[in-house]
């Protein structure tokens, strides 16, 4: 039955959620959290196994590769401005990439994580697949980092653009950059919501920070690797 109805459930879920977002544009009334929230809350209470809803969801997954691919749309209209911006781009997408692995490695490291937890921990900023390869690379724990990587994503959608302009952060690039860099997919897609400015400097901070968390949370693991017991 769950094979049926796994599909027009997740639909119907997040749509009602949306709407009520934008009734009462509340960010703990984010859709995507809610939805998620709910439909644990389902398969729990009705003892129904993930494998049975994860089956009949199946369409709504192998939608995510072209979604991904429509992310180039909004860099595309933007293209020219964001040309004139790659270095200073490029300068912020390192710097915040840097911090996330100074800050999660030893902080993991203090509350008594691990290396194999530091490793799933390390990568949580970037989207999933690329967290994920990095995670077994260092001999982490992939399944945990999705896990992370999405309650990050989820936050950052929910919580980020409040707290943006909470702390005096208006300007649309800057915006953009942190929602990109900081909730990934998730993030790019709350942004692209709100203007397509917005979704165009996400995604490429999105994709930076993809590439440069490749490269550089294996020099800065095995870094901190050398000095803590």
């Amino acid at each position: 039955m769950m094979f049926w109805l796994a599909l027009p459930l997740t639909l119907l879920c997040f749509f009602s959620f949306r709407k009520l977002y934008q009734l009462f544009p509340f960010p703990l009334f984010n859709p995507v959290l809610l939805s998620l929230l709910s439909l644990i809350a389902l398969l729990v209470i009705l003892d129904i196994p993930y494998t049975d809803y994860a089956t009949g969801s199946a369409p709504l997954s192998w939608l995510l590769e072209p979604a991904v691919v429509a992310l180039a749309l909004p860099l595309y209209q933007q293209a020219q401005q964001i040309r004139k911006q790659l270095k200073p781009i490029f300068i912020a997408c390192t710097i915040g990439v840097t911090s996330s692995l100074l800050i999660v490695i030893p902080l993991a490291w203090v509350m008594g994580a691990d290396q194999s937890v530091i490793a799933s921990l390390a990568p949580q900023s970037v989207t999933t697949p690329v967290a994920m390869g990095i995670t077994q690379s260092l001999g982490g724990i992939p399944a945990l980092t999705a896990a992370v990587v999405i309650i990050v994503g989820i936050v950052g959608a929910a919580f980020g653009l409040p707290f943006l302009n909470r702390i005096g952060v208006k300007d649309d690039a800057s915006q953009g950059l942190a929602m990109g860099a900081a909730a990934h997919a998730l993030g790019t897609a709350r942004a692209i919501e709100h203007s397509e400015q917005h979704g165009a400097y996400s995604s490429l901070a999105l994709i930076l920070c993809a590439v440069l968390m490749a490269f550089l949370a294996p020099l800065i693991f095995a870094f901190y690797m050398l000095f803590l017991p």
